[in-house]
């Protein structure tokens, strides 16, 4: 049976050498797939005074803009819809935010799966972050794809069904990006299953051993949030441990540690 204690031994060990390698790529990985919005969260209170123009101001400020528009029905179609600017601004902004949404979905998981790859080729010593774009080729991105939308679909079902069921259902289905480090021709249903026989048996203590890094990141929330970054690689290769360990891959580890398993 596996420990915390040697899962993160392990994983301090790794960073001692690679640490600001391991920071860069989860760092990469958090800003490209919005895990990375971290800044500060404060919110800034004004006055209407100071944060926008009276109606009448903004009243002439939209017939002008709507005098270089045109004029014509095109023009009262304009101002039918009401305050230009602001119609202008909101469909920007929201079709910018839904842009970057579909692109999320569509590179998060090839980069999931580059991350881990840097983490446990890491540990056989071959230390570089291209790993972490290694997936976009065509021969890996559509198998990575599929595989861990359908398996996130299944695990959304589940939280909709009960929260208690789609948590355990989260630690069931978590080795599957591990899975498809070396694999990427796994099916959703052949990995979902490969990670639930890993699994097995320790998706309690996999539950602790995420809540043994809350006082880090609760650290890393007081230092301006800034400090999450810096706490991120040390969760992540203590996760890539335990997938070695639980797939019995200790023989590729740079170390002669020896686990025992149930």
């Amino acid at each position: 049976m596996w420990t915390r204690a040697e899962l993160k031994n392990y994983a301090k060990d790794f960073l001692r050498k690679n640490y600001w390698k391991a920071f860069v790529v989860c760092l990469i990985f958090s800003i490209l797939t919005g895990g990375g919005s971290n800044g500060d969260d404060k919110e800034y209170r004004l006055n209407d005074s100071d944060l926008r123009p009276s109606i009448e101001e903004q009243f002439h400020m939209d017939n002008k803009i709507l005098d270089q528009v045109g004029s014509g029905g095109f023009r009262e179609a304009i101002r039918s819809i009401g305050f230009f600017p602001a119609f202008f601004i909101g469909s920007t902004v929201f079709a910018f935010i839904l842009i970057l949404w579909i692109l999320s979905l569509f590179i998060s998981p090839l980069l999931t799966v580059g991350k881990n790859r840097f983490f446990l080729k890491g540990f056989e010593g071959d230390v570089n972050i291209r790993y972490l774009f290694s997936t976009f080729n065509r021969s890996e991105f559509w198998g990575i794809f599929k595989c861990i939308f359908i398996t996130g679909i299944k695990n959304f079902l589940w939280f909709l069904l009960f929260i208690i069921p789609g948590i355990v259902k989260s630690y069931e289905y978590r080795m599957v990006p591990y899975l498809l480090v070396n694999d990427t021709d796994l099916t959703s249903r052949e990995a979902i299953e490969m990670s639930r026989s890993l699994t097995g048996g320790h998706k309690w203590n996999m539950f602790v051993l995420d809540l043994s890094f809350i006082g880090w990141y609760l650290l890393g929330v007081l230092l301006f949030g800034i400090g999450v970054f810096f706490v991120t690689p040390y969760h992540e290769a203590t996760l890539a441990r335990l997938y070695n360990v639980l797939a019995g891959n200790d023989k590729n580890s740079d170390d002669d540690h020896s686990i025992v398993y149930e």
